[in-house]
Formats: C-alpha cells, structure tokens, sequence
C-alpha cells in the first residue's frame, strides 16, 4: 500500500509539475505568415532554435497574399499570424474569432526603417494619380501621408504598383517596403513616409485557454529574444532574411533591416483611430471596443 502511495504521489508531481523551458510543449501553435519584412522576429527565432527553447511547438506556414492568410485564419487553419491593425480590426469587426494579442512595431520611426513609403514616379512633375490597395492598411496610411486633391488608382499587387510606377502610368504611389526603397533606388522620390505598423493575432480558442494562454506568452518571449539576436549581428542573417522574405534581387545584398522593437501592447490611440477610419469607411458596422478585440 505504502509503495502504490509513493507510486502515486510521484506520478501526481510530473503531472502538476510547470513546464519548464526546453521540455515538451503541450500546445502546438499553427503561425501564418507572409514573406514580408514584417516575419523578421519569426525567421530569426526559428533559425535559432528559440521556440524549443521556451517549449512552444510553432509549425510555420507562409501565405502567397493577405487574402490567402486571412482566409486560413477564417477558417481555423491557423493560431497566430502576423497582421495589421486595420485588416485585423476588419476580421474582427466582420465576426473572426480573432484577438489582438500584441503591437509587433512600431512606436517611433527609428525602431525599424521598414514602413510605408509614399513616393513620386520618376519624372513626374505633378501628382494627380496616386496608386493604392483600397479598404487596406495602404489606403489608411494614405489618408495620412497624401495631401492635395488626388484620384486614387486600385492596385491591389505591391508588384504591379511597383511597375506603374517606375513605368510612370501613375505619378505616385503608396507602398511598404522593401519596395519603397526599390522605387528610390530607380529614381522615385520620396515624398513622405510613415512608420511600420505590425499586430500579433491570435485565434479565441488559443487565448481562452490557460494552456493557450501561457504558448502565447512563450511565443512572445522567443520572438523578443530573436530581435536582440538579430542586432548583436544583422549581417549573420542576411543570407536567410533574403531568401525568406523574398526580398527583390537588387536589395539582397545591400539592404540591411533595422528591427529594434519587441512586442508591446497595442496602443489605444493607434487602435482608436484605425477603428474610427473603418467605421468612417464602412468596412465595420459598429464602434469598436478597445477590450473586445485586444487581449
């Protein structure tokens, strides 16, 4: 009986006992991403082993466009992505079971020299026709950064805005980098540029679990360390960023990322004023609240 008791009470420890970093996760986190600069953090911590080290399964998926991501995030095939404050606060405003569960970047412009970048075709003396992706994280940083009376042109492909542009069929566009500094490089000019801005989403049915909850903060915990690896030695990932991020042929080797941010919680002045643009815009019935759709 004494021995059964002891059997007992040792197999009650492992049980109750708190995961420690490096052991077995016991939540399995399924990320979309896109190959855009944005993925940094995750590249740099996957690359490093860093996940296993805080013991949090990730299985990363990358996505050919937004609209493919946000329908894998619809439909459940996805945990966590990477996103933007408007398109995130339009899937939640349209009923995805989706929360806000951290501002990846950025609250000052020298945090990262990734950004939007609203720039003039080469040659263009006046700018009449502005290229943008309509209802999209670029039509609301246009609305800040474009002045004057201006036709926007729907070009949903960054591609396609690129080449218009450089073309000179429209006089100016609206584009995040890598492409912004693409443009410069083939003689665009900058007419203004706004900073970054990057959300974590995660799924309902992550955060509303304890188990979810505490992968969730392992996740972030690599994700943070992965940005104070990345800057003890950029260069180290050049190579690696190149190749995932698709970035284009010209900037593989002499465009160096600049990414010092670590995840924070979403400001509420960044959340007010893209939930009030979408409202004005339509794309949202309702006023949003700020604790229903950040956790």
């Amino acid at each position: 009986m004494a021995v059964l008791i002891a059997v007992l009470a040792i197999s009650m420890f492992f049980m109750l006992k708190p995961q420690q970093a490096g052991e077995a996760p016991t939540v399995k986190i399924r990320v979309g991403l896109l190959p855009i600069v944005d993925a940094l953090p995750f590249v740099v911590a996957e690359r490093e082993g860093l996940f296993q080290k805080e013991g949090v399964a990730v299985e990363i998926t990358y996505f050919g466009s937004a609209r493919d991501r946000d329908a894998a995030i619809a439909s459940g095939q996805i945990d966590v992505a990477i996103h933007d404050p408007v398109g995130a606060l339009m899937l939640i405003g349209n009923g995805v079971p989706i929360k806000i569960v951290g501002f990846v970047c950025c609250l000052s412009e020298n945090e990262s020299n990734v950004g939007f970048y609203y720039v003039k075709a080469p040659g263009a003396a006046q700018v009449r026709k502005v290229a943008i992706s309509k209802n999209t994280i670029i039509e609301y940083v246009a609305s800040k950064l474009v002045k004057g009376d201006v036709e926007f042109v729907d070009v949903p492909s960054i591609a396609n805005r690129y080449q218009l542009l450089i073309e000179g069929k429209v006089d100016a566009a609206v584009m995040p980098d890598p492409w912004g500094t693409l443009a410069l490089l083939n003689n665009a000019t900058l007419l203004a540029k706004h900073r970054d801005l990057v959300v974590l989403v995660a799924s309902n049915s992550i955060t509303s679990t304890p188990e979810g909850r505490r992968a969730l903060e392992k996740l972030i915990t690599a994700l943070n360390k992965a940005v104070d690896i990345y800057n003890t030695d950029p260069a180290k990932y050049r190579d690696i960023l190149a190749e995932r991020l698709n970035l284009p042929a010209p900037l593989r080797q002499r465009y160096q990322i600049v990414w010092r941010a670590h995840i924070a919680q979403l400001p509420r002045d960044v959340f007010n004023d893209a939930s009030s643009w979408l409202l004005q815009k339509g794309l949202v019935k309702q006023q949003l609240r700020y604790e229903d759709c950040v956790s």
